[in-house]
């Protein structure tokens, strides 16, 4: 089976005609492009369809997508009949550098981000670079926000490189792809389970993921990498209020970020709008939310907040700096 969205058809699924010919017959399922699909009764509709063609642990579902189709095709596979292969041809730069990687799998509930789900790794991820010329500006920017993350997380050579690259022509050298990947898929392979230096890779992701959440409930969703770039600025904020990075490490590389996301961010909510989807976020534990926190690129852990009265300061002043 293929399980891919509308966009993708038109854009994407041309350039696998060889691939569709030689493997028939082929079920291909269509879901609403974004992150609509990542729901409940989308994955009950997948389950039927499947019990409906006798599908069994013998078949494959591919998903052929950006990330909403890899998180909803690798939980839905995960847990039909306790497990089905599955593999992931991502279509975006997110998903290419991120969301296909690591096993992470999940839908949405109540407007909370990836509130149900599992850890299971896929059985193969096929990258192809050239997808990236069917994205937009802002889809691409905002897998792009990615690969800076995995700068920071990373620092050395990464770093360097994304000093010298200039992602206005919407094209990335595979170099710069694979480092990035490397940088997640070295994070997995020692942390799978999530248990500390994976966590690390939620730079920017607790306030991102928060910013989403409030947008697409205001009705007006906001792509993933964009929030995570707005996020990063944030969580960098914080690292100096924690007097981890120094004002002035901390300046150019807000700078860094403004440089390159500031226009695509919309009108920010206040704290208020966001504060419920951090108290409702997955990664809160007995000792506080848990945070990722830079000392410089290439240097970061995981720090605890036991209240989010600096998390909000962080946040407020950023959207104040903004405005």
């Amino acid at each position: 089976m293929l399980l891919t969205d509308e966009q993708v058809t038109a854009n994407c699924l041309p350039l696998l005609s060889d691939f569709l010919a030689a493997h028939q017959p082929l079920d291909i399922v269509e879901v609403e492009p974004g992150e609509v699909s990542k729901a409940g009764e989308v994955a009950i509709h997948l389950w039927s369809h499947f019990l409906e063609l006798s599908v069994n642990k013998n078949d494959v579902l591919i998903c052929l997508g950006g990330g909403s189709i890899c998180d909803l095709g690798g939980f839905v596979a995960a847990t039909y009949k306790r497990g089905i292969p599955v593999i992931f041809v991502p279509t975006t730069l997110l998903a290419m550098t991120d969301a296909a990687i690591g096993g992470k799998n999940g839908i949405d509930v109540d407007g909370v981000k990836n509130a149900v789900g599992l850890i299971r790794m896929p059985e193969r991820i096929l990258v192809y670079p050239g997808f990236c010329a069917t994205l937009s500006e802002v889809e691409f920017m905002s897998g792009y926000a990615e690969v800076v993350k995995h700068s920071l997380l990373e620092g050395a050579d990464l770093y360097e490189m994304i000093q010298e690259f200039n992602p206005e022509e919407c094209l990335i050298p595979a170099s710069l792809l694979r480092a990035s990947i490397a940088v997640k898929h070295t994070v997995v392979r020692l942390d799978p389970l999530d248990q500390h230096k994976r966590l690390t890779l939620n730079f920017g992701h607790t306030v991102g993921h928060a910013l989403e959440a409030a947008c697409l409930v205001g009705g007006k969703p906001l792509p993933h990498g964009i929030a995570v770039a707005f996020g990063l600025q944030v969580e960098l904020r914080l690292s100096r209020l924690l007097k981890l990075l120094t004002p002035q490490e901390e300046e150019r590389l807000q700078g860094l970020i403004r440089s390159q996301f500031e226009r695509y961010y919309p009108n920010l909510p206040e704290w208020k709008d966001i504060q419920p989807y951090l108290l409702n976020d997955k990664k809160i534990a007995t000792g506080g939310l848990r945070i990722p926190v830079m000392e410089k690129p290439g240097m970061v852990d995981i720090h605890s907040l036991n209240e989010l009265d600096l998390l909000q300061s962080a946040y407020n002043q950023i959207v104040i700096a903004r405005n």
